[in-house]
């Protein structure tokens, strides 16, 4: 017997989108997958999907595609390529449900090119999403949707499999992809200060294992803090998120800001350390690894040796698991009042800015903290935020 539920046509089926695809699998959904990366079209089918050779040919038989692919320039090719492109293959009035992370400004630029290549019968959401690749397999991402509301009405369906947190952005497409990057703008520089602060830590000396279980009670913990350590007390560098990831994303947040003239010394500051790292050669690891900046070149292993360290060593007199914590907390502070502050120059609700960080990647506990007593007067700088004398 076949499925009542539509079929969906998967394009971008690496460490985000192979989970993605292979829930909507377990959850009942006929899948036809594409990727440049062969293997992980065969790991779908394994899972009880079905291959396609090009993009056109994973979207004659579905009323809806979800492209998951890394960057915009991957979203065109996708797209239009000639004869090979989805376009060639997407049934009329087919959907289209972006959840790859994009510039906003390239949405409406997709969906001028879509009209201009004689298919404005194309419905375009934009669907940008949040939360790692095991929310990913387990359906249960963050969502930020955006678009008309019937097409969003729709999708419905499939958005909730994918989903814990499905939000619904008022104002058109591009403005969930505005949320997705003012959420960046903490992703990008909590990554950065778990870095840090656990280079600090293992130079210093200390117990970096319990140096991480502070934190994690203290108001420095963060999710990148929780998610990143771990890899970096191993010293494992298996690109669970890659560096790549982060850094286009970095890009697109600091240069939304630019055309924004919106000025934001900390993202600016995270993308220059990302670059920094790439400049090393570690553009395909995770993200993780970014705590090697922080270190000796002769100890790049220092944070997962010191793991093993004295227990009693949570102080050296001048550094201490307190000194650490206080160091995160410090700076999610600032990045919580400048997010907020792109949030509300970007014409976004901040109450809703507010409930999506809490519930999202780039959370930090410091956020939960200063955020709720500011958004009444809904003014965002360190002179106005209670906890900041702390």
């Amino acid at each position: 017997m076949g499925s009542s539920k539509p079929t969906i046509a998967f394009c971008g089926l690496g460490a985000m989108g192979g989970g993605m695809a292979t829930n909507l699998v377990k959850n009942g959904f006929p899948v036809i997958g594409f990727d440049v990366y062969t293997p992980l079209v065969d790991s779908l089918v394994a899972r009880g999907g079905r291959a396609a050779q090009t993009p056109a040919e994973a979207a004659r038989e579905a009323s809806f595609l979800v492209c998951m692919v890394a960057n915009a320039a991957q979203v065109v090719s996708l797209l239009f390529e000639a004869d090979k492109g989805a376009i060639h293959g997407l049934q009329r009035d087919a959907m289209m449900m972006l959840c790859s992370t994009c510039p906003p400004y390239f949405l409406h630029d997709l969906r001028e090119r879509l009209d201009k290549e004689g298919r404005s019968d194309v419905k375009l959401l934009d669907c940008p999403v949040s939360g790692g690749t095991i929310r990913a397999a387990d359906g249960t991402l963050s969502i930020f949707s955006s678009g008309p509301a019937t097409d969003l009405d729709n999708a419905k369906e499939i958005l909730e499999c994918m989903s814990g947190n499905l939000y619904r952005i008022e104002g058109g497409i591009s403005n969930g992809t505005k949320v997705k990057t003012i959420h960046q703008l903490m992703a990008t520089t909590n990554i950065v200060m778990a870095s840090e602060a656990m280079g600090l830590a293992a130079v210093a000396g200390l117990n970096t294992e319990t140096v991480f279980e502070h934190v994690k009670s203290s108001d420095g913990t963060s999710f990148m803090f929780e998610n990143r350590v771990p890899h970096m007390l191993k010293n494992d560098w298996h690109p669970y998120s890659a560096l790549a990831i982060i850094l286009k994303d970095a890009g697109i947040v600091t240069d939304t800001g630019r055309k924004n003239s919106f000025p934001m010394p900390l993202a600016n500051t995270a993308e220059q350390l990302y670059i920094s790292g790439v400049a090393r050669g570690w553009l395909r690891d995770d993200d993780a690894c970014m705590v090697q900046l922080f270190l000796p070149s002769s100890s790049p292993d220092l944070v997962s040796s010191k793991a093993k360290a004295d227990v009693k060593m949570a102080s050296n007199f001048q550094v201490s698991s307190d000194t650490v914590n206080d160091l995160l907390a410090g700076v999610h502070l600032a990045a919580s009042i400048e997010a907020m502050a792109f949030a509300k120059h970007l014409g976004m609700d901040t109450r809703l800015m507010y409930e999506i960080i809490s519930k999202a990647a780039g959370w930090c506990k410091i956020f939960d903290d200063a955020v709720p007593p500011m958004l009444e007067a809904d003014q965002w700088a360190l002179g106005k935020c209670s906890i900041a004398e702390k």
